[in-house]
């Protein structure tokens, strides 16, 4: 008599490590709540710190889950869900909660409809990007990486709005260079100004064809060991200078150099072949 399959093990160390990257983007949402109902742009800032922190806990479940041997499809798809949520939505409402509370303080009178419209086409994108992710990827085996995905994976998408909300009130703490009152102004003025178009404009480049690399793979691809190590210094030697200032250019260098790298790919196949005769 054959033996009924074992069922999926929920409380796996890697499915708990999942739900904590969903705890985590329920807790930023919460916070933005917090902070437009009681005008406390600090809770931004902690929220902000929660998606990082989830950020994080995404690279490590699937790294767990191989380590381990207990990659499911039950992990798969919970990965998928908390996902959605914590990289599809909360960005979305984190950036536009920063640009509601603090753009009247510099004169930044979004329309209502934009500020509305931008973060559903974020939300939708992300959503579209993993149901594909999940439809192009279910046959294959669980226990492998990836080193590429086709569109921008959605943690580096909501990378780059949430190191961009953590700039804004991490660049008057700045010390490696001293910035005067109108540069300041500047540079915060153009971070809320952009939050719209680039939440748009990210939400594009998750359900576009162009590829981009694992984080964690391209840091650790080379060969050499000695060159990879150097990498990882670079990275927590930023990270511990200027923080915030680090993870907006990681994260600007990580959604822009492989769609520039990939234009004149595009570019070819956009032309109208001649007509031989």
């Amino acid at each position: 008599m054959d033996s009924e399959p074992r069922p999926p093990q929920v409380l796996s160390p890697q499915n708990l490590v999942t739900l904590g990257n969903l705890a985590c983007g329920v807790i930023a949402m919460l916070l933005c709540v917090t902070a437009v109902l009681e005008n406390d742009p600090k809770r931004l800032y902690e929220g902000g710190l929660y998606l990082v922190l989830a950020n994080l806990l995404d690279a490590v479940d699937g790294k767990l889950a191989r380590i381990t041997g207990s990659a499911s499809p039950l992990g798969a798809q919970l990965d998928s869900l908390a996902d959605a949520v914590t990289f599809g939505v909360a960005p979305g409402i984190l950036s536009i909660s920063l640009l509601r509370v603090m753009g009247p303080g510099l004169d930044i009178n979004m329309h209502p409809r934009l500020m509305i419209i931008a973060p559903v086409i974020f939300s939708c994108c992300a959503v579209l990007r993993l149901a594909r992710f999940n439809v192009d990827h279910e046959s294959e085996d669980l226990t492998t990486d990836h080193a590429h995905f086709i569109g921008l994976p959605s943690p580096g998408a909501a990378a780059l709005p949430i190191a961009l909300v953590l700039f804004f009130f991490g660049v008057e703490d700045i010390k490696i260079f001293t910035l005067d009152e109108h540069v300041l102004y500047g540079l915060q003025y153009w971070s809320l100004v952009m939050i719209p178009f680039l939440l748009m404009g990210l939400g594009l480049l998750m359900v576009s064809r162009v590829p981009y690399p694992h984080f964690f793979a391209w840091m650790t691809r080379s060969r050499r060991p000695v060159k990879t190590l150097a990498k990882f210094v670079v990275l927590f030697a930023l990270l511990f200078l200027e923080p915030e200032l680090a993870m907006v250019f990681m994260a600007g260098l990580f959604v822009f150099v492989p769609l520039i790298r990939d234009l004149p790919s595009m570019f070819r196949k956009t032309q109208v072949p001649p007509n031989s005769h």
